[in-house]
This record gives structure tokens, sequence and C-alpha cells, in this order.
């Protein structure tokens, strides 16, 4: 169950940084799209590393 949803995690960290990639280049890395992006990655990131050390996540 785990592997699943971090594998779905990381599809879509690699999906939402190739969207903040070029959102950067077109808007510039200071634009508010590029943080949210941003902000979605880490929280991504997050959730992959409270799975993987077996806390209790509350998004899904």
């Amino acid at each position: 169950m785990h592997n699943e949803k971090i594998e779905q995690y990381n599809k879509d960290i690699e999906h939402y940084r190739l969207k903040m990639m070029s959102a950067a280049s077109d808007l510039g890395m200071n634009h508010p799209q590029v943080l949210e992006y941003s902000q979605k990655l880490d929280e991504m990131h997050n959730l992959i590393l409270k799975l993987k050390y077996n806390r209790k996540v509350t998004a899904d």
C-alpha cells in the first residue's frame, strides 16, 4: 500500500517539477506560480518521508 502511494507521489513530484521549471523559465523565479509549485513539491516530499518512516499521514 505504501509503495503504491510513494510511486504515485514520485510521479506527481516529477509532474510538478517540470511545471515549476517551465513556469520559472517563462515567468521568472519569483513568480507566485513558481512558489506554488515549489510548495506543492515540498508537501509531496514530506508525505513520502512520513510514509517511509511510518508516521501518521493526514493528506490523501
